[in-house]
């Protein structure tokens, strides 16, 4: 499942390389709520097609938000602070995504792996709605 979630990011940023900023960041938001939806049927019916569909989602997901981040840096920081921008660009999503899991880990131990689990897919979920609607909102 792991390697599914990583070939769906590498090969989404592929698929998606001449559609515009604003749609693939629509399409990442869509992917990323999908899989949390996905997760949360995955532990609530032990689903392992569930989980891997939303482990690849959310690869898709993943992919796609980094793409278009990247693509936007690249487009509009000048090139000598382009590695700053980089560098706050990964740890303002890395941060995250290494605190949510292990948090999601503690949690799970005081409520169980499916109550657990259903609150990172809700916070996820949320966060990937709320980004979502910021894109869909920008005027182009």
């Amino acid at each position: 499942m792991a390697f599914a979630m990583f070939a769906a990011a590498t090969g989404v940023q592929f698929a998606v390389r001449r559609a515009d900023r604003r749609t693939i960041l629509a399409a990442g938001a869509a992917a990323t709520t999908i899989a949390m939806v996905s997760l949360v049927a995955a532990v609530r019916t032990d689903s392992a097609g569930a989980l891997l569909a939303a482990a690849v989602l959310a690869g898709a997901g993943q992919g796609l938000g980094q793409f278009a981040g990247l693509s936007l840096l690249n487009g509009s920081v000048p090139g000598s602070r382009l590695a700053e921008a980089n560098a706050a660009f990964n740890l303002g999503g890395y941060v995250p995504a290494g605190i949510l899991p292990v948090a999601t880990g503690y949690l799970a131990d005081a409520v169980g792996l499916t109550g657990g689990a259903t609150v990172f897919a809700a916070v996820v979920g949320a966060c990937a709605v709320g980004g979502g609607a910021f894109v869909l909102a920008q005027a182009e």
